[in-house]
């Protein structure tokens, strides 16, 4: 097996040209997310889910950054659909997350919670028309338009970005 490269997510590029014919299997990958989160984590240590390693974020603070991002995917997703211009910014410092103190949380206890607010997500996608996925916003970190369906693209991205970290994260502390 041919392993890719590790690429940071601000340096990811991204197709923003996805046929809405896609959104059943983004909707589903997107929706299924947590239990395979859920799947890998369910036997995680909590000394292993809370370490961090050279300043980075340790399994738990992942999984609070992806609670903590399914509220401005809706917004997003809202923004696109009411028209507007420009999708709502994100905190590019990620200052909640590191604010969170989410090592002092309970892993199974911050997956449920992203399941819940996967759930809202899932709900105002599916409640989408054809003419709300056809229109457009900029991403304002990309600089790019794109449709209902782009945005999704980007969000299940953005998770198998951040479960490949988590996999590392456990790899590299498996073997220590």
């Amino acid at each position: 097996m041919i392993e890719k490269p590790f690429v940071k997510w601000f340096d990811r590029k991204f197709d923003a040209n996805i046929d809405i014919v896609q959104f059943d299997g983004i909707l589903s990958r997107m929706e299924h997310f947590p239990a395979v989160l859920n799947q890998l984590l369910e036997t995680c240590p909590k000394k292993i889910a809370t370490i961090k390693t050279n300043g980075k974020w340790s399994v738990n603070e992942n999984v609070g950054h992806l609670i903590l991002l399914e509220d401005l995917w809706r917004r997003r997703f809202q923004d696109i659909k009411d028209g507007k211009p420009d999708m709502s910014p994100a905190d590019l410092n990620n200052t909640a997350t590191d604010q969170a103190f989410f090592n002092k949380s309970v892993l199974g206890e911050l997956i449920k919670r992203l399941g819940d607010e996967r759930a809202k997500t899932i709900s105002l996608l599916q409640g989408m028309s054809k003419e709300d996925l056809l229109k457009k916003s900029i991403h304002p970190r990309l600089n790019q338009p794109m449709n209902i369906v782009d945005l999704m693209y980007f969000v299940a991205g953005h998770d198998e970005h951040h479960l490949s970290t988590i996999q590392s994260i456990i790899d590299n502390t498996m073997a220590l």
